[in-house]
C-alpha cells in the first residue's frame, strides 16, 4: 500500500514538472516573439525618420537658390564694366555713310601712278569711328578685282555728324601700247568691320589690268581723316 502511494506521488511530481516546463517554454516562446517583433517595430518607426534624414539634402538643394542673390553684385559689376568698356563712339557702318567719288589729284598721267579717291561722309546723327582698310572691289566686264592693301599704319578716324573721311585707290593708269585695260563700271566699298556695302563710280583714267600680278601696283590705302 505504501509503495503504491509513493509511485503515485512520483508520477504526480513528474506530471507537474512537465506542466511547469511547458509553461516555461510558452513563456520563452512568447518572449522570443516579443523580441523578434521589436526590430519590426523599430523598422516601422524608422520610416518616419526618412524626411528628417532628407532635411540636410533639402537644405543643400536650397543653397544654389541663394547663389543668384549672392552673385547679383558681381553680375552688376560685370555689366557696369562691360558698359564702361563699350562706352564711346560706335564704329561707322555703311548705313551711317554716304560715299562719293572725290578726284583729289586731278587727271592722271599714263605710266605714272595716280589716285582715285572716295569721300565718306557721316550722314547719321551720332559720332562714329573707323580704322583700317575698307574692302574695295572694282567691278567691270572683265569681272571683279578685289584690291590688295598697301603697307601702312592705319589711324583711328572719328567722324562727327557731317564729318568726312577719305579712302584712296593707288593705281597704274591704262596707256595702250599692248596693255590690257580693266574697265571699271563701279567701285564697291565695304567699311571696316562691316558686311554691308557702298557703291560709287570710277571717275579717272581706267587702270591697267593687273589682276594676275604677283605684286600689283594698284592697291587700297588706309582710311584717313579730312584734311
Amino acid at each position: 500500500m505504501r509503495t503504491r502511494q509513493l509511485s503515485a506521488a512520483v508520477g504526480l511530481v513528474a506530471a507537474l514538472g512537465l506542466t511547469v516546463t511547458a509553461c516555461g517554454s510558452d513563456a520563452a516562446d512568447s518572449g522570443a516573439a516579443k523580441t523578434s517583433a521589436a526590430p519590426a517595430a523599430s523598422a516601422s518607426t524608422g520610416q518616419p525618420a526618412t524626411p528628417a534624414d532628407a532635411t540636410p539634402a533639402a537644405g543643400a538643394a536650397s543653397t544654389p537658390a541663394s547663389t543668384p542673390a549672392n552673385a547679383t553684385p558681381a553680375a552688376k559689376e560685370t555689366v557696369q564694366a562691360g558698359a564702361a568698356a563699350g562706352s564711346g563712339p560706335r564704329k561707322c557702318t555703311a548705313a551711317d555713310l554716304n560715299a562719293e567719288p572725290a578726284n583729289m589729284n586731278g587727271a592722271q598721267v599714263p605710266d605714272s601712278q595716280g589716285e582715285e579717291a572716295i569721300e565718306l561722309t557721316n550722314k547719321s546723327g551720332a559720332t562714329c569711328t573707323m580704322k583700317g582698310y575698307p574692302g574695295v572691289d572694282l567691278v567691270g566686264p572683265r569681272g571683279t578685282w578685289s584690291l590688295v592693301r598697301a603697307q601702312g599704319s592705319p589711324q583711328l578716324v572719328t567722324l562727327q555728324p557731317g564729318g568726312k573721311a577719305y579712302v584712296s585707290i593707288t593705281y597704274l593708269p591704262y596707256g595702250g601700247d599692248g596693255e590690257v585695260e580693266f574697265k571699271v563700271d563701279r567701285i564697291v566699298i565695304t567699311p571696316p568691320d562691316d558686311t554691308h556695302q557702298l557703291t560709287v563710280q570710277w571717275l579717272d583714267v581706267m587702270p591697267q589690268d593687273q589682276t594676275g600680278a604677283t605684286h600689283p601696283v594698284t592697291y587700297i590705302n588706309p582710311i584717313i581723316a579730312h584734311r
